[in-house]
């Protein structure tokens, strides 16, 4: 999948615990994104007191390089194709050195002090497979707008919570690794959405605990931000799709035809305001292309709603 050019760059002073290991690996994948990515290392270090920092640059084309060249404690791993990010993550998995993995965007940060947190937590309950935490929403510099999400974070099992919608997000989750490898990792088929897929194939078998405290601050997408999350109609249908996957899964499977279709229903009404949400916004700012194809895409998803919703009407009749 790629080859380790860690030779030349500096290895991580970490402590060490437990036969020698680090208590947890911090996978951060990258490509192009230099301007973001000393700032998430550097918070990474004062998330936790016991880490080892994997960079896994999914090859890049700009200075990505040599900007980890002075970066001091990272690990940098270059994979020789580009790869996506699921194969960059699993990639950081398989060559962690620690029992704990967690995740850490290259433009999002680690609040201090976080890892050491949900590690405890995680501790407290040995047969969790991981630990999530909420996110401090943040605009394009970084810095947070005020917004707090997931509004709440449910605990133990959560399959059936998580199948209508995903509010656990990659920054903020602390994972056994070798639950995460038992799952079969990241499906480096999805290229978006594959956080969720493993989550759910995760949480169909074990429990899962959370922090109420924020835990990271994640940086919100928009159409400029050059983030996989801007193009929103792809990604709301590749979120359709995972769900429609996870159906499949053999819990889901066996359960009532009607609580499967109350997910799905729950999803597509989510989907559908938020499409029409987007629209109006789109519409207000002057981009009627835009505005156009969010509204044919709520048309799409729920016609009959559509044909009742009289927000919807609007924006489909404007020219």
């Amino acid at each position: 999948m790629g080859g380790d050019f860690a030779a030349g760059l500096s290895d991580p002073p970490v402590r060490k615990t437990r036969a020698g290991m680090p208590s947890v690996t911090v996978v951060i994948p990258t490509y192009n994104r230099v301007t973001f990515l000393p700032g998430a290392v550097e918070s990474a270090k004062h998330a936790g007191s016991d880490l080892e920092i994997i960079v896994v640059d999914d090859a890049s084309t700009d200075d990505t390089l040599e900007v980890c060249r002075r970066l001091t404690g990272v690990r940098y791993i270059r994979l020789s194709r580009n790869a996506g990010l699921a194969a960059a993550r699993n990639t950081g998995i398989l060559t962690s050195s620690a029992e704990l993995v967690a995740f850490l965007d290259d433009d999002d940060l680690r609040l201090p002090g976080s890892l050491d947190l949900q590690i405890q937590a995680l501790e407290a309950v040995p047969e969790a497979a991981f630990c999530y935490g909420r996110l401090l929403s943040a605009g394009s510099r970084q810095l947070p707008t005020g917004g707090v999400i997931p509004k709440r974070c449910p605990m133990g099992d959560i399959f059936w919570d998580l199948l209508e919608q995903n509010f656990v997000s990659p920054v903020s989750v602390v994972a056994r690794k070798q639950v995460l490898i038992d799952c079969n990792l990241f499906n480096t088929e999805l290229k978006r959405i594959e956080d969720w897929d493993l989550w759910l194939r995760v949480a169909e078998v074990f429990p899962v605990v959370a922090v109420e405290e924020p835990v990271a601050i994640y940086r919100s997408a928009n159409r400029d931000s050059e983030q996989m999350s801007s193009d929103s109609i792809s990604m709301y249908r590749q979120m359709l799709r995972v769900q429609e996957m996870a159906l499949q899964l053999p819990r889901a499977a066996a359960a009532p035809r009607a609580k499967r279709r109350r997910a799905r229903l729950s999803l597509l009404k989510l989907v559908y305001n938020a499409l029409v949400y987007e629209a109006k916004n789109a519409l207000a700012e002057g981009d009627r292309g835009v505005a156009r194809a969010k509204s044919r895409e709520a048309l799409r998803l729920r016609p009959f709603r559509a044909r009742v919703d009289p927000s919807l009407l609007r924006l489909l009749s404007n020219p």
